[in-house]
């Protein structure tokens, strides 16, 4: 679930357009920024609170920090962007950000439909050999998701990281019961970059 307040008129779609977006992937913020300025928003200048003063980055990085979902704008750089896809997951959760939210939905989606045909299939036992065809088997989808690809000529990496040795498990329960265990890596992806210059005036021997 996602908070996202009504400043400039249609941000709910904004977000949703930005999600729905075909150019970039599921594992992609709607923060970032090479996806493109954000456009009919509602208005074209800023919003304005009860005394007449348009809305500023301050109160727009107080809503995001309380989990608001809102657009921003870098100074110094045209157009207006989204700040992050905020959830309302608890502080510290793994899901506080939509695009982690999205890669496991969709890796969930594809081990569901293989598991299904699975049911009462006795290939599916408890000897190591069954357990380790069927490691991958349920790994598959993992795999495919890892795979880089191109679109409009430009190359993603893959919507997760190809997964590890034990990143598949499967756990007996009982004689008509098992557990399929799934870990899911997404890329590491930089919302906040500092740049530090150092002045170097000494004279070159």
């Amino acid at each position: 679930m996602q908070l996202v307040p009504r400043l400039w008129g249609n941000e709910p779609g904004v977000l949703a357009g930005r999600l729905c977006n075909r150019s970039v992937t599921v594992a992609d913020s709607p923060a970032r920024v090479a996806t493109g300025a954000v456009t009919a928003l509602g208005r074209d200048k800023l919003p304005v609170d009860g005394t007449g003063a348009e809305i500023d980055l301050s109160v727009l990085q107080s809503l995001q920090v309380n989990r608001y979902s809102v657009p921003m704008w870098y100074h110094d750089y045209d157009g207006i962007y989204w700040a992050d896809g905020r959830t309302l997951d608890v502080e510290g959760g793994d899901y506080q950000v939509i695009e982690n939210v999205r890669v496991v939905d969709k890796a969930s989606r594809r081990v569901r439909l293989r598991a299904i045909p699975k049911i009462a299939d006795r290939s599916l036992n408890s000897t190591p050999g069954s357990i380790a065809a069927h490691e991958t088997y349920f790994g598959k989808p993992l795999r495919e998701m890892a795979i880089s690809t191109q679109i409009n000529g430009v190359e993603f990496p893959g919507e997760v990281k190809p997964p590890k040795d034990g990143d598949i498990t499967i756990t007996w329960t009982s004689s008509e019961a098992v557990q399929i265990y799934l870990v899911v890596r997404p890329y590491e992806s930089a919302k906040e970059i500092s740049v530090s210059i150092e002045l170097d005036t000494s004279l070159e021997s």
